[in-house]
């Protein structure tokens, strides 16, 4: 037989693969089996791009075959993988969605629920509905309970560190999706839709606001939030003013003056409305205008301010109101400032505790233990069954859960040196634990704050509650955002507040310099007697005190005189004369 020509050959040869292609192609398309096949075959080789079709295929096949999403919920969830891998984010959004609404979606672990609805929550904010991704993140955060405080965990492989890892991570992308000068507005849904996604804008972004890198992913949320509550409550609502604590400080922060002045002149305005135009609760509002003003360099009117607020506190608690127990806090440490820069003495223990639930404060463990304790603190001459710690903290809590109807207990009070070191030896950086020595626990003066179950936030409405009213019971907040009293990358606790007396915290009002209160009670005696005589700080005038410069000597940890400053503007934490402890860094 006569052998075939080559071309001849080819020929055939290209037929038969022509057909071949034709049949695989025609069996791709009609036949579940053979789409399902090849997208198998493609994601095993990590061609997730090219087999996103054919799974979207063996899909709409196996639909039509009858299968229900119950049956094809595992399926489901891969291809929404392969389309994450193309970049098809919205159409992603809708699978995962359609797996996850499944009865079959339930046989999923926690973890690895959490870990669809993670990409879930991704791809909504690349498609642009920031709502669901809202949602979903807003629920993560509450999830995470303690170990969102600072976007971690003291067990890393800990479910809640996990929720908070990922609401921690998703911060670059709200940046990139959120205008921090224009707020996002929701484009579906009726009022109340818009009002809860306003909440998990205001929790989110009260989060990211807690830490350093994630500031305009806090602008754009929390700015959100603040919109839509204003447009839908009223600019004078409790929970449009709340949100100006959390984002006026980002504001500022961002350099925004003119922003955060706003925001603050609508919520004194709002407060003056409720409380009357001579209530020294609007103190909180003058302060942190005053703090604008000064910055922006209008000077008159800062002072202007500042002695509006003097009025108002004279008016209210007396010309002489700060000449009240200086020598008995002075004495028993009352207003004793406590940090790395001022470590308490070992054997250093408080001869007056007292069961905190003796006085009808709340706690969130037992009672009976050390932890559930602080110290009396009772002053001088007046009612001991009153005026005392406990008791005022038991006013300030009944206070605010009034205010704010939430859940506020004490987390935990008086702890000891030694409790100290076991904690931190257990726990380290990773907590919320101060190293042994540099804690105000250890003073039995100290109160973390529990709302709900879980640290006090900065979204809470107890935490604007212990904003605006707890220097009345002579209270302050420890480690307001941007201290460096504390080891760590961000020491700022908005669920820790330290007793230091009534008037003392009156003069941090009024006089003190703004988030500085180490500072201040290191130069306490300074103030006092400043204060005593009817001077205080001029706007845009050195701050005597802090300099040093001033004819009162400001005290040292011991309550005796300090050492001069030289005058390079360093702060009063440099006049502690004990030795300066190794950070455990």
């Amino acid at each position: 037989m006569a052998l075939r020509s080559p071309i001849y050959l080819a020929g055939v040869f290209l037929f038969l693969a022509i057909s071949f292609l034709l049949y695989f192609n025609l069996a791709v398309r009609l036949d579940s089996s053979a789409a399902l096949f090849r997208f198998n075959q493609l994601t095993e080789i990590g061609a997730e791009r090219r087999a996103a079709v054919h799974g979207e295929r063996a899909l709409t096949l196996l639909r039509r075959e009858g299968e229900t999403d119950e049956s094809l919920s595992p399926l489901i969830l891969r291809v929404a993988n392969a389309q994450l891998a193309r970049k098809k984010h919205d159409r992603a959004a809708d699978l995962l969605r359609d797996a996850l609404a499944t009865k079959a979606s339930q046989r999923l672990s926690r973890r690895e629920r959490a870990a669809y609805e993670d990409k879930l929550a991704r791809a909504s904010i690349l498609s642009g509905d920031i709502e669901s991704a809202v949602g979903i993140y807003a629920s993560f955060l509450d999830l995470a309970g303690d170990d969102a405080a600072r976007g971690g965990g003291e067990d890393p492989t800990a479910l809640s560190a996990y929720y908070a890892e990922r609401v921690g991570e998703a911060g670059a992308l709200f940046t990139g999706a959120l205008n921090h000068a224009r707020p996002y507005e929701p484009t579906r849904g009726a009022r109340e839709a818009h009002l809860a996604a306003a909440g998990g804008m205001a929790s989110l972004g009260a989060f990211y606001s807690m830490r350093e890198d994630s500031a305009y992913a806090a602008a754009g949320l929390l700015s959100s939030a603040y919109s839509i509550r204003q447009r839908l409550l009223g600019g004078d609502h409790p929970d449009t003013v709340q949100l100006t604590l959390v984002l006026g400080p980002v504001y500022a922060g961002m350099g925004r003056l003119d922003d955060a002045e706003k925001l603050y002149l609508d919520a004194f305005h709002a407060q003056e409305q409720l409380k009357g135009p001579n209530s020294p609760d609007l103190s909180l509002y003058i302060k942190l205008l005053t703090g604008i003003y000064e910055k922006q360099g209008r000077l008159t009117e800062a002072q202007a301010l500042q002695e509006h607020m003097r009025n108002l506190f004279r008016d209210a608690f007396g010309a002489q109101r700060y000449a009240v127990n200086r020598e008995r806090d002075r004495r028993e440490d009352i207003n004793r400032p406590v940090s790395q820069q001022f470590v308490l003495e070992t054997d250093y223990a408080p001869g007056d505790l007292v069961s905190a639930a003796e006085f009808s404060v709340p706690t969130a463990k037992s009672p009976n233990i050390d932890e559930m304790k602080l110290r009396l603190a009772g002053d001088d001459g007046l009612d001991p069954r009153e005026a005392n710690l406990p008791a005022r903290l038991a006013q300030l809590i009944s206070l605010c859960r009034s205010e704010a109807a939430e859940r506020i207990s004490l987390r935990s009070g008086y702890r000891s040196y030694d409790t100290q070191k076991v904690l931190y030896a257990n726990i380290g950086a990773k907590g919320t634990v101060t190293p042994p020595g540099m804690s105000e626990h250890q003073t039995g003066l100290a109160a973390d704050i529990n709302v709900d179950g879980r640290f006090m936030r900065p979204s809470d409405r107890a935490y604007q509650c212990f904003e605006e009213n707890a220097y009345r019971f002579g209270f302050i907040l420890s480690y307001p955002p941007g201290n460096d009293y504390l080891p760590g990358d961000d020491p700022y606790e908005p669920w820790h507040w330290r007793y230091v007396g009534v008037s003392t915290a009156q003069l941090y009002r009024e006089a003190g310099p703004h988030h500085k209160p180490q500072e201040f009670l290191a130069a306490l005696p300074c103030y006092q007697e400043r204060a005593a005589n009817g001077v205080f700080p001029a706007i845009g005038e050195r701050d005597i005190c802090l300099s040093g410069k001033g004819d009162i000597k400001v005290a040292a940890n011991d309550g005796e005189g300090a050492q001069p400053l030289e005058e390079d503007g360093k702060t009063a934490r440099i006049l502690n004369t004990m030795p300066a402890a190794a950070s455990p860094r």
